[in-house]
């Protein structure tokens, strides 16, 4: 008894191919790779932008702290180096000034009051 050899398609190129496996899907291994590539890559392409400015963000707070553990800074300052608001990594809520803490990554930021943050590192 002869099993026949059913010709697939490749999910990357396109070309057919004889499998050498039951499951391959792919020609080659180039193919294999570039085909999960392009799929990582467009994963990348679109995180990049959060990723850069949660990047700035924590520069900045790195920068101010530099060797003080904790800094109060006003609103309009952290505006002014390029700190945005709305990119940060943890949400937590403070028991004792009953507000939010934004933190990214290590760095805590703290709001005191309508234009001073309390930054401190974790």
């Amino acid at each position: 008894m002869t099993k026949q050899i059913q010709k697939r398609t490749c999910l990357y190129s396109g070309e057919e191919f004889i499998p050498k496996r039951n499951n391959q899907v792919f020609a080659n291994k180039y193919n294999r790779i570039s085909f999960h590539n392009q799929i990582n890559n467009k994963l990348r392409n679109e995180l990049k932008q959060t990723n850069n400015q949660l990047m700035v963000n924590y520069k900045i707070g790195i920068e101010l702290l530099s060797k003080e553990k904790t800094i109060t800074i006003h609103r309009e300052f952290l505006k002014g180096k390029g700190f945005d608001f709305r990119y940060f990594t943890n949400l937590t809520s403070n028991n004792d000034m009953k507000g939010t803490a934004y933190q990214v990554y290590d760095i805590s930021f703290e709001k005191i009051d309508e234009n001073r943050y309390l930054i401190s590192k974790l």
